[in-house]
C-alpha cells in the first residue's frame, strides 16, 4: 500500500535533480540519456524519528529540451530547469530561468549540483537543509531547517549493485557528507547533527538509488532515514 505523504524541500527537489544531473555530461556514453516524453518511476521509503515507516510512489516528466537546459515536470505540478555549463551542471527555478540575471553563473554557485569533470576523487559542494524534527513531550514538533554544506564526492564510477534481485552494472557512486549544529536552549546544551548520503547512477537509467540519513546525538531528535529506488 503507497502512502502519499507532503515532502520537504530537499526531498522534493534535490532527490529528483539528480536524475537528470548528468543528462548532458557524456551523451555519447549514454548513462544518462534524455529522452523528451519519458516518465521515470520510484519507490519511496521514509522513516520518522518515532521509527514509524511510510513507502510511496513518485514519477517524473522530461519536457522537450531548451538549447542547453533540461526542464522536468515533477509530480507535485513544478517545473525545475537544469543547465548545463562548463563549470558543471545547475539548477534553475522557472524564476531564474526566464530572468537574465541568471544568466550570470558567478551569481549560481549555490545552484551548481555537479562539477566536472566526472572521476573518480571529484568533490563539490551543495547548499542544503536539514528536515530532521526536534520533539518536546509528546506532540510538540519542530522543523530544524537549519543550513548546512552537503560535500560530495565520486567514490566510484563501476560499481554493481542489486535492486529487486536486479544486478545493475558500471554504476557511478556519489557519497555526500554534512553536518550542522542546533542550540535551542542551555537545558538541552548543543545538538549535533551530520547528514549522509549515498547516490548511484547507470547507464542508460540514470539514477537508479539514492539513500539518506539525518542523525543526531540527541533523542529530541534521534535520526531519520529517506531512501529512494528506481522501478524497471
Amino acid at each position: 500500500m503507497f502512502i502519499k505523504i507532503k515532502l520537504p524541500y530537499y526531498l522534493k527537489s534535490f532527490l529528483f535533480i539528480i536524475t537528470f544531473l548528468l543528462t548532458s555530461c557524456n551523451f555519447e556514453e549514454g548513462y544518462f540519456p534524455y529522452n523528451e516524453g519519458k516518465q521515470v518511476f520510484y519507490d519511496i521509503f521514509f522513516q520518522d524519528k518515532e521509527n514509524k515507516k511510510k513507502n510511496y510512489r513518485q514519477s517524473f516528466y522530461f519536457l522537450p529540451k531548451i538549447e542547453n537546459s533540461i526542464p522536468v515536470l515533477k509530480n507535485d505540478g513544478e517545473v525545475i530547469f537544469y543547465v548545463f555549463e562548463k563549470k558543471g551542471i545547475f539548477k534553475k527555478s522557472m524564476e531564474d530561468f526566464l530572468s537574465s540575471k541568471s544568466n550570470d553563473t558567478d551569481n549560481l554557485s549555490k545552484q551548481l549540483l555537479l562539477a566536472f569533470p566526472i572521476k573518480k576523487d571529484v568533490s563539490w559542494e551543495t547548499d542544503d537543509v536539514t528536515t530532521i524534527q526536534m520533539k518536546l513531550g509528546y506532540d510538540r514538533f519542530y522543523n530544524t531547517n537549519l543550513p548546512f554544506k552537503l560535500k560530495n564526492t565520486i567514490v566510484n564510477t563501476n560499481e554493481t549493485i542489486s535492486i529487486n534481485g536486479k544486478k545493475v552494472k558500471n554504476c557511478i557512486k556519489v557519497s555526500g557528507f554534512g553536518q550542522t549544529s542546533y542550540y535551542p536552549d542551555p537545558t538541552l546544551g548543543n545538538i549535533n547533527i551530520e547528514i549522509v548520503t549515498t547516490t548511484w547512477f547507470a547507464k542508460g537509467l540514470g539514477l537508479v538509488k539514492y539513500k539518506r540519513e539525518e542523525r543526531s546525538d540527541s533523542e529530541t531528535m534521534g535520526r531519520i532515514i529517506y531512501e529512494k529506488t528506481i522501478i524497471f
